[in-house]
Formats: structure tokens, sequence, C-alpha cells
């Protein structure tokens, strides 16, 4: 998966650097280097073409999802229709995530707040594939981002927040067969 991919792109553009730094340093002799051998994650086991296709079909959603959201958020535009299944983010998210995004929206409606910036989300990896449930790991970047009152164009954005950071999603399959994003846990306390 391309997206997967990128991380190990990355690993080797740092090692790429991390090499053309060491050229500068002063030489190691080896008995000053550790005896053990460095620490390698294991491989991430591949999974199955139909999985993947699965996670990829679920990932776009939750891709149309987060620019549905992230319009309504930048422009205080949702459409609010009695009828919650015919909601703009109701076909890609479900249960306590499409609650905390809705009233998310609710409470900067009423407060007077809008997003600005777009967050720059990627899939790292993928956790678990069942029958009924999708667990992902994606890396958000937000640095961009803010909330702003949209009177004042001022910031209410709480400082020193970390802005690269996990997020672990979890979509389940509902009895229409469309795989909807149900849980979003960010951990801010870690980086990606």
């Amino acid at each position: 998966m391309a997206r997967i991919g990128h991380c190990g792109r990355l690993l080797a553009a740092a090692l790429l650097l991390l090499s053309m730094a060491s050229a500068c340093t002063e030489r190691v002799e080896p008995s000053a280097l550790p005896s053990s051998p460095a620490y390698r994650p294991a491989p991430q086991p591949s999974i199955e073409a139909a999985d993947q296709a699965v996670v990829n079909d679920a990932w776009q959603a939750y891709l149309r999802l987060n620019m549905i959201y992230l319009k309504a958020a930048q422009t205080g535009v949702y459409d609010w229709t009695d009828d919650t299944t015919k909601r703009p983010m109701y076909a890609y998210a479900g249960g306590p995530y499409l609650s905390a995004l809705e009233r998310d929206l609710d409470l900067m409606r009423d407060q007077g707040l809008v997003r600005t910036g777009t967050p720059h989300v990627t899939l790292r990896r993928v956790v678990s594939v069942s029958p009924t449930s999708i667990v992902v790991e994606a890396c958000v970047d937000d640095a961009g981002t803010d909330t702003v009152a949209k009177a004042t164009g001022k910031s209410v954005a709480k400082a020193g927040q970390n802005h690269r950071y996990p997020v672990t999603l979890r979509a389940g399959l509902y009895p229409d067969a469309r795989w909807r994003w149900v849980e979003s846990r960010a951990d801010r306390s870690s980086s990606c």
C-alpha cells in the first residue's frame, strides 16, 4: 500500500541523513560500539488482498468524512436536517464518533468559531481487520491549522499542543453493508 510505504521512505531518508552526519563526526572505535544488535521492528505482516481492498475503501471513506467535516468547520455551514440519516457525515461515520463530530460542529457554531488551514492525515499502518471491524493508525499533522473566532479572526486554540500525533481509528461494518468510522483516539502525548 503506497500510503504505508511513505513511512519506509521517511525512515530511509532519515538513515541517509544520519549516515551523512556521521561522516562529519570523529571516528568511534569498535570497542565503544554496543555489543547487542540494534533494535529492528518486526516486519509488518501483510494482509490478504481482499482485506486490503476493504481497508482501502474504508480509508477513502474516512478521507471523504474528513473533507466534509473540515469544510463544515471552516465555513460554519452544515446540513442539520432533522433526519440524521440524511446528514452529510452519516454515510461515513456512526456511533460515538459521529456524535462527537457533530457536537464539535454545533459547539463551534454556537460559539462563533471556525477552523483555518487543512490538517494532513496519512495512514501509517493497518492494526487489524476482521469481518466487522477495521482498526488503523494514522498520523495527523495539524501544524498549519487553527481555531479562530469568526468575528475577530483571533485564535482560541490552546497554546503548546503537539501538532503531529498518532490517531487510532476504528470502523465498523453496519447492517447496510457500509463501513462507518465509529471511534477515534488521538494521542497528543506522542509524535509520528
